[in-house]
Parts: structure tokens; sequence; C-alpha cells
């Protein structure tokens, strides 16, 4: 992860515009590394510049919310999703829900598992 985030930071610094690639494998990589803060951060600044984060994007930030659980932000990040028009998935019900589980929210993530046939998922 901290490669990944370096490499990022070189190519702001070179006045490379990352792209939504390259955000999202950094995201992915603080993920893989139990670096949720730095996922969120990551996925923060991304939204804030010109690239606009996606499916991917989302999914991998609310998977390094779930491995700290994070509960309340992978669930808020869920339901940003629909509203900047991208569709959540299997990955991403399927990482709330563990978040909310980790956490003892057990009727929450009974919800969301309720809530996946509305969006044409099924539950795996």
């Amino acid at each position: 992860w901290q490669l990944a985030v370096h490499l990022l930071r070189v190519m702001l610094h070179r006045s490379i515009l990352p792209n939504r690639v390259s955000y999202s494998s950094a995201i992915s990589a603080c993920e893989k590394g139990n670096q949720w803060q730095l996922a969120l951060d990551l996925f923060n600044r991304m939204a804030a510049s010109v690239v606009l984060p996606d499916q991917i994007t989302y999914n991998a930030t609310i998977s390094a919310c779930e491995k700290g659980s994070q509960w309340q932000m992978a669930l808020a990040l869920l339901r940003r999703m629909p509203e900047v028009q991208t569709q959540p998935n299997e990955i991403s019900f399927s990482a709330s829900v563990s978040a909310c589980g980790q956490s003892s929210q057990w009727q929450l993530a009974l919800s969301l598992l309720s809530l996946m046939p509305e969006v044409v998922l099924l539950p795996n």
C-alpha cells in the first residue's frame, strides 16, 4: 500500500493527474493493507478532484471500511452510490453486510440482505 500511495503522490507532485484507475488501485492497496483511513482520504481527494469515483472505487473504499470495522462509513458510502448514479453490486452489499456483522449490527446486516433483491441482486 505504501508504494501505491507514494506513486500517487509522485504523480501529483509532477503535475500528472491521476485517473480513476490510479486512485482505485491506491485505495484497493490501502484496503489490503488495513489502512481504511488512508483509503477514505484518497476517496475524498478523488471525489474533490475532476476524477469521479466509479463502482470499483466505491467497492474498494467500502471494503477498506469493512476491514477497519467502520460500519457507519461503509453504509454511508453504500447509500451514496445511487445518489451519484453508481449502481451498488454484490461486492458493495457484501462488504457492507460484513462491516455490520463484524460490529454486531446484525439487524442492519439482515436489513441490507433483504434490500438486495430490490436492486436486482441475489445474495451469494
